[in-house]
């Protein structure tokens, strides 16, 4: 990633925070990061900025990871939650609940180098995410327009104006351009045409 990316680190144990700290500065990892010990220290920080990714400790003094994945992902950030070794079942349980990736962490904390992969996976799976959402609600827009043309159109039987949901009643060709991707290209039919040309002859 050329830019540097925002992480919000929710963990409130102080060796682990400085092992963070210690792999990102060694490995010259491209992160800004902002810590947190608590949920109510992250509801803060999640306020006042703007972050690509939480990494949460499972098991927190106020609550649980599981208590800030919905909040998260509400503010259009993934999270990637790291539980003790053995609670795999914890992390399926997280999954569930909305985390994009989970960390086993370890003694060693060999699980700080699968770090950047998981993270740059979490952010590009949950960007996915939401352009598919954004497609999704493009189509559902898309096919209620087109549910529109096919009902019933309440239409003026003299100037043919056709009146919208709000009650406001449009030109026929405005209509049609704002409910689909039409576009007019104007001429005249043969009667108008005849019709036309009789009245230039006739000097009317």
């Amino acid at each position: 990633m050329n830019e540097r990316t925002e992480i919000l680190l929710l963990e409130d144990d102080e060796i682990d925070r400085m092992a963070f700290d210690r792999f990102v500065r060694e490995h010259r990892m491209p992160y800004n990061c902002r810590k947190a010990g608590t949920i109510a220290e992250f509801r803060n920080l999640l306020k006042s900025h703007k972050f690509d990714v939480v990494i949460s400790d499972f098991q927190l003094p106020d609550g649980t990871a599981l208590d800030i994945i919905a909040e998260s992902r509400a503010n259009g950030v993934p999270v990637i939650v790291v539980t003790g070794a053995g609670n795999e079942g914890i992390a399926v349980e997280a999954m569930k609940a909305g985390a994009h990736d989970y960390l086993i962490k370890d003694h060693q904390r060999n699980y700080l180098h699968v770090m950047p992969i998981t993270v740059k996976n979490a952010i590009e799976r949950y960007g996915m995410e939401r352009e598919r959402e954004r497609l999704i609600t493009e189509l559902q827009n898309a096919i209620t327009d087109i549910k529109t043309l096919r009902g019933l159109l309440p239409i003026c039987a003299r100037c043919k104006k056709i009146r919208d949901d709000k009650g406001y009643w449009n030109h026929i060709e405005k209509y049609i351009q704002e409910h689909t991707d039409a576009q007019f290209t104007h001429g005249y039919c043969p009667d108008c045409a005849r019709e036309l040309f009789n009245a230039m002859e006739n000097g009317e």
